[in-house]
């Protein structure tokens, strides 16, 4: 049996908290006690986030007002600021639970990890790109996309000391949130995915959107290593620099479509490595070749990731597909912004079909500032291979005005009002549609299943 990933004692020792705490196992580290499972350690944290730290879905319900229902779960102990009357587990009190409780416990975590750690960030593609580099063998990577102030933590505190790899995805929701996620994480590896226009609102403009990705590097030792990729600028890190693209020492030579999987022939550190993707996409090189970049970067061996690049899937909304009633539908709806929006039309240009149209489903892209109606008139330019689009949303409406006779197959204001039966009357047998757009405008209304859900009732 292998060892517990910490002990109630253990964790007591690492915040510093006195006392006679009993060396009960814990396997498994959470702050929502929805998640709670036998041998939990419960982390209360505020619903309104400290630190400096802001959140969209900040509570006006604190975690520990859920103590009870952590410990009927099965939770052994719990982080909570004070005492809790009548919880039985033993209690870790500190006062910050956040700060002095889960970032405490989290540099712990890190302090007894002498492997290699690939910290990443981007624009887009990001997630995609983790779980490319979570295929290396007994890899830990973070779970779906905790990728924020308490993700980041929660990622380190529940990575296992003896796995081979660290992966450790990093986003932001305000200026500086990389640099302290990165400064908590201490990467071996940091990577930039890429850099493109979003959050233009709250960075203002692409060279502060450059500066806040780059700024991963604050988290890198002397000998580190930050990966980037063509024509992005880190003149703040007088480090290794490792780039991948075109024109780099990690690139695509060649690929074949054999139906839906792509085979790739790409050099990396002048040596020439073949690798298949299922389903390959011009993104999804892209993705594979910043993950294998990273792994030559930290110094492991990158046939040994090539290997496991094709049994890499689609997670959900972020490009899965099913066939209902003739039609292929590709949920892409989980995000949108014009970096990951333009990858979508491309891959669906890029699809082989026997027959049937190639139509796109777009929302309103979100969070572009001042510019995001040239954002959603600037998609037209990777339409040529699309045969129909459907508009949603007043910026998309920028858009549907500049398509050319035939190719707009509507446009509809409000995502909370489109009826997805519409959408499935204009779709016919041997159509692949996709769906993309920001998060509240397909994602959060479930639009996908509803519409899969017409086409099933058309058929």
């Amino acid at each position: 049996m292998s060892a517990p990933l910490w002990t109630v004692a253990e964790v007591a020792r690492a915040l510093g908290v006195a006392g006679s705490f009993p060396d009960t196992p814990i396997d498994f580290i959470t702050q929502d006690s929805r998640l709670v499972k036998p041998g939990s350690l419960f982390v209360a944290l505020s619903g309104t986030p400290t630190g400096g730290f802001v959140s969209a879905f900040a509570s006006a319900r604190d975690g520990w007002e859920f103590a009870d229902k952590a410990e009927a779960a099965g939770a052994v102990a719990m982080i909570v600021p004070h005492e809790i009357a009548g919880i039985r587990i033993p209690q870790i009190i500190v006062k910050d639970t956040l700060i002095d409780g889960l970032w405490g416990l989290a540099r712990a975590a890190r302090a007894r990890f002498a492997g290699p750690v690939i910290g990443l960030t981007g624009s887009a593609g990001k997630t995609s790109t983790k779980e490319f580099l979570a295929a290396y063998p007994n890899a830990y990577a973070s779970p779906s996309s905790f990728n924020n102030f308490w993700g980041v933590p929660l990622t380190l505190c529940n990575a296992r000391p003896d796995s081979s790899l660290w992966v450790v995805e990093m986003g932001m929701n305000q200026i500086g949130e990389i640099a302290r996620l990165s400064e908590l994480t201490r990467p071996t590896v940091a990577l930039v995915v890429n850099v493109q226009p979003v959050h233009l609102e709250k960075l203002g403009s692409l060279e502060a959107i450059r500066r806040e990705k780059v700024s991963i590097a604050l988290g890198l030792p002397e000998n580190g290593a930050l990966v980037l990729p063509a024509g992005i600028a880190a003149p703040e890190w007088k480090g290794r620099v490792m780039r991948f693209g075109e024109g780099t020492e990690v690139r695509e030579l060649t690929h074949a479509p054999h139906g839906e999987s792509w085979q790739v022939v790409a050099e990396i550190g002048k040596k020439q490595i073949s690798f298949s993707l299922t389903p390959g996409a011009p993104h999804r090189v892209y993705n594979a070749l910043a993950a294998l970049a990273s792994i030559h970067a930290a110094h492991l061996e990158v046939a040994t990731l090539a290997t496991k690049l094709d049994r890499v899937g689609i997670m959900t909304g972020r490009g899965v597909e099913q066939a209902v009633g003739g039609v292929t539908v590709i949920d892409d709806s989980f995000n949108g912004n014009p970096a990951s929006v333009a990858a979508a039309l491309q891959s669906l240009e890029a699809r082989h079909l026997s027959g049937g149209r190639r139509i796109a489903v777009l929302g309103d892209m979100l969070e572009l500032g001042d510019d995001a109606p040239t954002y959603h008139t600037g998609l037209a330019k990777y339409l040529d291979g699309i045969d129909g689009i459907y508009c949603v949303g007043p910026l998309m409406r920028h858009l549907y005005d500049e398509l050319p006779p035939g190719k707009g197959l509507g446009w509809h204001d409000d995502p909370a009002t489109l009826r997805p039966s519409d959408v499935a009357a204009l779709l016919k047998a041997g159509d692949v549609v996709v769906v993309k757009g920001s998060k509240k405008m397909f994602w959060v209304n479930k639009f996908v299943p509803a519409l899969v859900a017409a086409l099933q009732a058309k058929a």
